[in-house]
């Protein structure tokens, strides 16, 4: 599936940083993956737990890293994947990813460990440090997601505004 560049965003607070997540998750339908890349302590838990609020979740979202996968109902199901401790692309079969595609929104972290599963609506967060709490986080899409995002004013007013949220 080839992805486009959709943007290159700073946030410069985890806030920041949780807000950019729950204004992708509004715009999400059911069966989009998410995949979540960038070194320890980069964001994208913090991400995802604002993803879960435009989902419509109100539970508390921790790291699946000892779970492998958590699952939160909400407007849209989310199954929130960690990559990091599995071998072997086969384990995804095993955590059944292509049911939790069906039935929700899947969010992995780690995800540049394996190719993703089949899906039309692939977004792609890469999360990288640019100071002490500020983060680069380069979005790419497949054309369907894209679309997606592109429906929301207010993620796109996010995605063209400097860091901190000025206009």
């Amino acid at each position: 599936m080839e992805l486009r560049i959709i943007a290159d965003i700073e946030t410069v607070s985890a806030a920041e940083t949780e807000e950019l997540g729950r204004l992708i998750g509004e715009a999400l339908e059911r069966g989009a993956f998410i995949a979540l890349e960038g070194d320890l302590g980069g964001g994208k838990t913090t991400f995802t737990r604002g993803l879960a609020r435009g989902l419509g979740i109100a539970s508390n979202v921790t790291s699946p890293t000892f779970q492998l996968v958590r699952e939160y109902e909400g407007r849209i199901a989310l199954f929130h994947f960690d990559f990091y401790r599995l071998e072997t692309a086969s384990e995804l079969v095993d955590l059944d990813i292509g049911y939790c595609l069906g039935a929700g929104v899947v969010v992995a972290e780690w995800a540049d460990r394996f190719p993703p599963p089949e899906s039309d609506s692939l977004l792609r967060l890469r999360f990288d440090w640019a100071g002490e709490s500020r983060r680069r986080i380069r979005l790419e899409a497949c054309p369907r997601a894209a679309a997606a995002l592109e429906k929301s004013d207010s993620l796109r007013l996010r995605l063209s505004a400097p860091p901190g949220g000025e206009q």
